[in-house]
């Protein structure tokens, strides 16, 4: 891989580093404070690690601390991340040459971040592109894992306060709707 594609993957992935630490962080606090679970360092690297979703690493909190059933984790976490399905659909095609392996990787990684940004690349030639998705990938999950590994530490170690925690996802939610909402209206009001 050349240093460029490397260079372009870890500019491009700046702004998902700080949302990624920061949501990973509260994720991590919120296990230790809520999950209920021996070792919440482990579990929380563990389901960062396997879960690559922010609303299932808040959700599966709750899980732990009510000993949910398996079928209804597996019922839930299915409908929770769907749209990565569809994402995955539209994959297809850029993803057919790929080898099994990278191709699985950017499969398990297939967030909505890292979506947005391999569709937006559009690096020639191929295997510079397919270098740019498997990097911007990596990087990107190493910034959840260490997100949620920071804040199941600090919050094992330190006495965080977690009330309203568990809503920071419907928060940022809630900010970058009411970032785009004020942008199209602008945008509306400055074409008339």
């Amino acid at each position: 891989m050349s240093k460029a594609v490397y260079q372009k993957a870890f500019r491009d992935s700046l702004p998902v580093l700080m949302g990624y630490v920061t949501m990973g962080f509260a994720a991590g606090v919120l296990l230790v404070a809520k999950g209920g679970l021996p070792c919440p360092v482990f579990w929380g690297v563990l389901t960062a690690a396997l879960f690559i979703s922010g609303t299932l690493q808040f959700v599966i909190v709750e899980w732990f601390s009510n000993h949910t059933p398996l079928l209804s984790v597996a019922l839930l976490t299915l409908a929770i991340n769907f749209r990565y399905a569809m994402y995955g659909v539209s994959m297809l095609g850029r993803w057919k040459t790929v080898p099994l392996l990278k191709k699985l990787f950017l499969i398990h990684t297939l967030t909505d971040e890292n979506y947005a940004l391999e569709v937006a690349c559009r690096l020639e030639p191929p295997a510079a592109h397919l270098a740019y998705c498997v990097t911007l990938s990596a990087l990107n999950l190493s910034y959840w894992v260490t997100g949620v590994a920071v804040g199941a530490a600090t919050g094992s170690a330190l006495p965080i306060p977690s009330e309203g925690i568990e809503y920071a996802m419907t928060a940022l939610f809630l900010v970058i709707l009411t970032d785009q909402v004020r942008t199209f209206f602008g945008e509306r009001r400055r074409g008339r």
